[in-house]
């Protein structure tokens, strides 16, 4: 009965913990300073991705609040057309796709998910980055990123992704959210062995 309660106090410590620091970058929703550093600043849960065999890139959160870099993407020439498409679908909360002039660190373009005008930008020869921004948004679906009518590929994105969600995991959380984890499958072991 101990370790039952003491399961059900961790769990409920994690879990607010989650839903607590899911929302601190909600305020930073309209900031273009913030939207456009150099650095990932977000809080996701149930945040994931693939690339699909049609070359679009499949996304969904549960809840996501700040600002993550999706891809990364060159231009070669001025006058080059940029185009989105995404079917990505607002299920709660607020986002929008950002497109960022990784040089100047400016912000190009930004699209609500909700937006009805066209997802197309004619960019300068440079580096860029397309991002999403959420206000502890939920999201599901597809984007393809379309360079002067040739689709860019996605190759690169999950590893991307890997690495700013493990740039994300630092100041010792990696740890104690590991360590969380472990005491979790611990306890439910040990009533799996009760029982």
């Amino acid at each position: 009965m101990k370790k039952q309660r003491w399961f059900l106090l961790l769990a409920a410590v994690l879990t607010a913990l989650l839903l607590c620091g899911c929302s601190q970058y909600d305020d930073k929703y309209d900031d273009e300073d913030f939207l456009t550093d150099e650095e990932n600043h977000y809080m996701a849960i149930m945040c994931g991705g693939n690339t699909e065999s049609d070359g679009t890139y499949s996304l969904h959160a549960g809840s996501l609040s700040g600002v993550q870099t999706l891809r990364t993407f060159t231009v070669q020439e001025d006058g080059t057309e940029c185009e989105v498409i995404s079917t990505l679908t607002r299920k709660k909360g607020a986002a929008k796709l950002l497109v960022v002039n990784v040089e100047e660190r400016t912000l190009v373009v930004e699209w609500p998910l909700d937006s009805q005008d066209p997802l197309s930008v004619t960019l300068p020869a440079g580096q860029y980055e397309l991002r999403i921004a959420g206000k502890s948004a939920g999201f599901k679906g597809n984007i393809s990123l379309i360079l002067n009518g040739q689709v860019s590929a996605w190759d690169d994105a999950l590893k991307e992704m890997q690495a700013s969600a493990e740039q994300a995991l630092t100041g010792g959380w990696e740890e104690i959210f590991r360590g969380s984890i472990d005491s979790l499958r611990e306890a439910f072991e040990n009533e799996q062995k009760a029982a």
